[in-house]
């Protein structure tokens, strides 16, 4: 298991550290860099990213120019993210079969399960024909 520590810096910022490795992320409150919320979104992303990847390769499907982009949109009342607005892009055709084990996998992910119901996820998946 991981271990976060932070450091409260001032001014709004912060510095998060993955324990295991000593990666360092600096986190901005005044949107210069990566927000709370803003890690929230990647988080989401990257694990969908991932959770395609584990499956592809052990499917042997290829998934290289793979990207994607996340979008939060804020809610008020309380103050939270409401919904994210995911889309995938694939750089490779793939059959049917293969569309509908990494769109699958993607919704495998521990942090999208993670998530409150009352955030709503929509995932568009781009698919080269």
């Amino acid at each position: 298991m991981a271990t976060i520590s932070g450091k409260y810096l001032g001014n709004l910022c912060s510095e998060l550290t993955h324990n295991e490795s000593g990666v360092k992320i600096n986190v901005d409150g005044h949107g210069k860099g990566f927000s709370p919320v803003d890690l929230t979104a990647a988080s989401l992303g990257a694990c969908m990213m991932a959770m395609m990847g584990y499956t592809a390769e052990s499917k042997g499907i290829n998934l290289e120019g793979l990207s994607i982009e996340v979008d939060k949109v804020m809610a008020d009342a309380p103050r939270r993210i409401g919904e994210f607005n995911i889309v995938v892009n694939f750089a490779h055709p793939y059959n049917d079969r293969d569309k509908a084990i990494l769109q699958k996998a993607a919704e495998t992910c521990p942090v999208k399960k993670t998530l409150s119901s009352d955030c709503k996820i929509n995932v568009v998946m781009n698919f080269p024909e």
